[in-house]
């Protein structure tokens, strides 16, 4: 995330209630997959507020990676696989249902290669004008998986939105793509901190499309 330990720190506090409340209001199991999105949000926060300490402070280094492997593996690994299987889960049946399935296959190859990249090549984080690098050793092939990996990433975070029939998803899908692309644009080598930083803030739409009553989730879903 930007800025500093403080900054990740006070955005998980905010949106972790956020997330505390949103899976209150989650009545049947199903609805649990996109309700528990802020919240875990809110954790990944706190996991880059302990990596900022372990670069600014010497006390926290021997913690580096471990904190370092926990914010990658949410930003890398949950996502992709969390997201679409959220909005499957909930989608009625037909072809937008069945679209969210194939996604989150596409969502798990994403992820898989994900795990690679953090166990096999210890990433390591760097700052630079306040935002935080996440420094990755290239492997054989390396050229050749990159553009499809980063492509099968995008395809499982943010096409599940544009797909779901709830009311109110269709805001959050533009507000995120648009996050997305500025991030791409002005923060591309901090992309994975900066992107999940305004996901983070923007997670909290799924409080609203929970409760909203035209999506009769507090009662059915039809």
């Amino acid at each position: 995330m930007c800025f500093s330990a403080t900054a990740s720190f006070s955005a998980s506090i905010i949106i972790g209630l956020v997330g505390i409340a949103t899976l209150k209001s989650c009545k049947k199991p199903e609805q649990k997959y996109l309700g528990a999105v802020p919240f875990l949000f809110a954790i990944q926060q706190v996991s880059e507020g302990f990596v900022w300490l372990t670069i600014d402070n010497q006390f926290f280094f021997q913690w580096q990676h471990f904190f370092t492997l926990c914010f990658l593996f949410f930003a890398w690994v949950v996502w992709p696989i969390l997201i679409p299987l959220a909005f499957y889960k909930l989608e009625p049946e037909g072809r937008r249902k069945e679209w969210c399935r194939r996604l989150i296959y596409v969502g798990c190859s994403s992820g898989a290669y994900a795990i690679f990249n953090m166990f096999a090549k210890y990433p390591v984080p760097d700052v630079a004008t306040f935002h935080i690098i996440y420094k990755v050793e290239k492997a054989f092939a390396h050229d050749f998986f990159f553009i499809p990996h980063q492509t099968a990433y995008i395809l499982a975070t943010v096409l599940p939105m544009f797909l779901s029939s709830l009311k109110g998803v269709k805001l959050l899908a533009f507000a995120n793509f648009i996050a997305l692309l500025l991030c791409f644009i002005f923060f591309q080598y901090a992309l994975p901190s900066t992107w999940c930083f305004f996901a983070a803030f923007l997670s909290a739409l799924i409080y609203r499309i929970i409760n909203h009553p035209q999506n009769g989730l507090s009662t059915s879903l039809e």
